[in-house]
């Protein structure tokens, strides 16, 4: 297993929005985040982006992209580029596991920051296995085995 830590989970009730960061939120097994317009909505019901990606995206960008800017859920530094479907995300008492990394080509995506959208590239979606309430900043396991879904 290996830690990360979790530094903003993020929401928005519309998806042509930003999201905003919360001190504190409550995922909902197989619903996702209560409060987020993605809620109840498939299995891809929380977005994740790598802190280290964001920070790669600003260098090029030029300027700042706040937390949730991007339409990520959940911003988590120390995580792997090699995390793949299947694989289980611990919050303290909240699992999440892998859907998939990216959109598939073509996919529409609803929002995108100042002309940059990094989640149909980077991002990684996850489904709410099991609930409870996450506040940041909070340590992030990823489990080395995967878990069939």
């Amino acid at each position: 297993m290996s830690s990360a830590r979790l530094t903003a989970v993020c929401v928005s009730e519309d998806r042509r929005e930003p999201k905003r960061p919360v001190d504190e939120a409550l995922f909902v097994q197989g619903k996702g985040i209560e409060g987020d317009s993605h809620f109840g909505i498939g299995e891809r019901q929380v977005s994740l982006l790598r802190l280290e990606d964001i920070l790669t995206a600003q260098g090029e960008a030029g300027f700042p992209f706040p937390p949730g800017s991007l339409a990520e859920n959940l911003v988590v530094e120390g995580l792997g580029e090699d995390i793949r479907p299947g694989q289980i995300l611990s919050i303290g008492s909240v699992r999440l596991r892998v859907v998939e990394k990216g959109k598939k080509p073509g996919e529409p995506h609803t929002y995108d920051y100042r002309g940059w959208c990094l989640l149909p590239s980077k991002g990684f979606f996850l489904e709410v296995l099991q609930g409870g309430r996450v506040k940041t900043p909070a340590k992030v396991v990823l489990e080395d085995g995967d878990l069939d879904g």
